[in-house]
């Protein structure tokens, strides 16, 4: 765990700053580094200016993390992608990465962000006409199904779909269920992919299915069973990162089961990612004040990876052949996961059973309302 939390961009970032602290301090009294370091930085402002220069551009190039530098040589012009989430942060930006290349981009988000993020991907692509919004809430079933019947019904079904994107995500939020009684997460982070998803199928022949998960997986090392998901369903025994994490968790099971199931019948390659820390609103239910947040902003700044950044991996397992399918990545290349359950395939088949069936039955008490 130590290794992987170590080979992380932003930890990287992090470490070089204390190191640059450190070779001061260790140099300014001659412990195991010459003198002349601290002698010749110390000398003028401007040194010492130039020296921490150097340090923050190092602190930003580890922060950026992988690139996938092959995307500025492809052209997209005539493939199609759908985009979860697409209404701002990492998702927005896949799509206009995609965009810029030619590609036919569908962006799902939700009513407040869809229209803006729309025009926003219109002005970067090659063709604006290629781009589509639909309105998608992935905490509500109806939403869903609303969504994805509208979108059969405009969308040409001999117009191939070379990736979906499971973009969408929720983070840490303060107990709450969805309006079909879900843990919001939960409900969100798989339930909701997982029905929109299973409902794309039918258009999904040969396609690639990205799913977003995290390193949030490693929080709460535990099976993704009924028994854990249901204490994140008690108020009681509710704890927001257990939650978060058993939904990460869920997302790499979804992905695995995914390319047991459906690689040979649909020709479908499936991947998992964490897409590194991005500095997002994603983080908007951890409670802090404004000044504690507008603090934070710098540090943010040189930690984190930007929107773009973030996309990288996304880009990666959307496009590249060098991405393996059913496996989890980060930093555009295949990882090790942080928590041995997750790879656990007898897990992930009763996972998809239990999601399967539960779906199921939401949409009966939905059906008889």
């Amino acid at each position: 765990m130590l290794v992987t939390i170590v080979r992380q961009p932003e930890v990287r970032s992090l470490l070089t700053f204390i190191f640059s602290i450190l070779i001061l301090i260790l140099s300014a009294f001659s412990i195991f580094l010459p003198s002349f370091i601290w002698t010749w930085i110390s000398a003028s402002y401007i040194y010492l200016l130039l020296y921490f220069t150097a340090v923050f551009l190092l602190m930003r190039w580890w922060a950026r993390g992988g690139q996938y530098s092959d995307i500025n040589s492809v052209d997209l012009e005539g493939q199609t992608f759908l985009i979860t989430g697409a209404g701002g942060g990492i998702g927005k930006e896949t799509a206009i990465e995609l965009a810029k290349r030619g590609a036919r981009v569908i962006l799902f988000a939700r009513r407040g962000n869809l229209a803006e993020a729309v025009n926003d991907v219109k002005k970067a692509a090659r063709s604006p006409a290629n781009i589509v919004g639909y309105m998608l809430d992935l905490s509500d079933l109806q939403s869903i199904k609303s969504c994805v019947e509208e979108f059969m019904k405009n969308e040409d079904p001999n117009r191939m779909i070379t990736a979906l994107i499971n973009n969408a995500g929720v983070m840490a939020c303060p107990y709450s269920k969805t309006k079909d009684g879900f843990e919001l997460q939960m409900g969100t982070n798989h339930f909701g992919h997982f029905y929109f998803t299973k409902l794309l199928l039918p258009r999904l022949y040969s396609s690639r299915i990205v799913n977003v998960s995290s390193l949030g997986h490693a929080l709460w090392r535990v099976p993704c069973d009924i028994a854990h998901y249901t204490q994140m369903c008690n108020p009681n025994t509710y704890n927001r990162w257990s939650a978060y994490s058993l939904s990460k968790s869920a997302n790499i099971l979804f992905t695995r089961e995914l390319q047991r199931r459906y690689s040979t019948s649909h020709k479908i390659r499936s991947y998992s990612l964490h897409p590194g820390g991005v500095n997002t609103q994603l983080d908007r239910h951890i409670s802090a004040s404004n000044i504690i947040r507008n603090l934070a902003k710098p540090i943010r700044y040189l930690l984190f990876k930007t929107p773009l950044e973030g996309a990288q991996t996304n880009l990666y397992c959307a496009l590249s052949d060098d991405a393996k399918p059913g496996a989890y990545h980060a930093d555009c290349q295949p990882m090790p996961v942080a928590n041995k359950y997750v790879e656990d395939d007898e897990i992930a088949r009763e996972w998809w059973d239990y999601s399967e069936n539960v779906i199921n039955e939401k949409l009966k008490d939905i059906e008889n309302k």
